[in-house]
């Protein structure tokens, strides 16, 4: 197939116009048009028909740009991975973690691994568990610190698993359920402030509702981030589902206090993700190596 002139078909397609489409590939319109009637008499189907003043994609012409839209797609990480690489020759670790692993493990390991590596760029970036496994799939990140079970991509990642983190219902300390024990059905009827959806706590709560047969609470407030659900609840609005890892410093502090939901202790694993079969820089073998031995006391099953 020619992909230069399925290049071609694409650029039409999205600007609607032979002569948009030239501009922007900086070839004439009577080429353009010539390439593509070469095409379609090499399929044997049309793609283009007039519209108006441009041209609009036939129905074969719209099945076949799909697939087409996501070959060009890696065409250009492609093009960005080796721009990457030309302008960090050094190398560049790219790390995307969920908003507890970026908070409270990644800056302590990027930290020792820039101690002995100044010559390696380290680029962390904060993602839901659903966005994160997207960013690693898509050739966006290098590894992914992930909470939660993935629901997609089981296939195609590698999930290795550091530890498990209990998973504390909060409230203010004033709050009326702070430090008492009280059932699952009771706290589910509290408004709750939640990190958006694609979390991976918040997908275990509402899995946890439904494994119990409890309507899910309301989400009354929604935070982008990990901190800022902390400081509503402790500013005394509702209650939240957070990490005991997040949360243990503001309840030894007496910011937050914890809700003892009777029966349950919820658990959250934190996993290491990779692409499964990707053969990696030695720079990245090193820092998952560098993972593993110092997970600072955190032990699968303990916390």
């Amino acid at each position: 197939m020619n992909l230069h002139a399925l290049k071609i078909c694409y650029t039409v397609a999205l600007t609607g116009s032979v002569t948009k489409a030239a501009e922007k590939l900086k070839i004439s319109q009577p080429a353009i048009t010539a390439q593509i009637k070469k095409f379609e008499k090499e399929l044997d189907v049309p793609l283009f028909e007039a519209k108006g003043r441009g041209v609009a994609l036939t129905a074969i012409g719209q099945k076949i740009m799909n697939p087409t839209k996501r070959l060009f797609a890696l065409e250009g990480q492609i093009e960005a991975m080796v721009e990457e690489y030309r302008r960090h020759r050094g190398g560049k670790l790219r790390i995307v973690g969920t908003y507890l692993a970026t908070s409270c493990l990644i800056p302590r390991w990027a930290a020792q691994f820039k101690s002995n590596h100044p010559e390696i760029e380290v680029q962390i970036t904060t993602a839901n568990t659903q966005d994160a496994l997207e960013q690693l799939m898509n050739y966006g990140a290098d590894i992914a610190i992930c909470g939660g079970e993935p629901d997609s991509h089981s296939a195609e990642v590698e999930r290795e698993e550091l530890f498990r983190d209990e998973v504390w219902f909060v409230v203010a300390p004033d709050h009326k359920y702070a430090n008492r024990h009280i059932s699952f059905g009771q706290m589910m009827k509290e408004p709750f402030i939640m990190r958006e959806e694609g979390s991976a706590i918040r997908e275990r709560l509402f899995a946890l509702c439904k494994t119990h047969l409890v309507s899910p609470p309301q989400v009354a407030l929604q935070f982008s981030g990990l901190n800022e659900t902390i400081h509503a609840v402790a500013s005394g609005y509702g209650a939240s589902f957070i990490s005991s890892l997040a949360a243990r410093e503001h309840v030894n502090r007496g910011e937050l206090a914890r809700v003892h939901v009777d029966e349950m202790l919820p658990v959250n694993t934190i996993a290491l993700c990779t692409r499964r079969h990707q053969k990696y820089e030695a720079y990245v073998t090193e820092f998952i190596s560098m993972i593993r031995r110092n997970l600072h006391g955190y032990a699968k099953g303990s916390q």
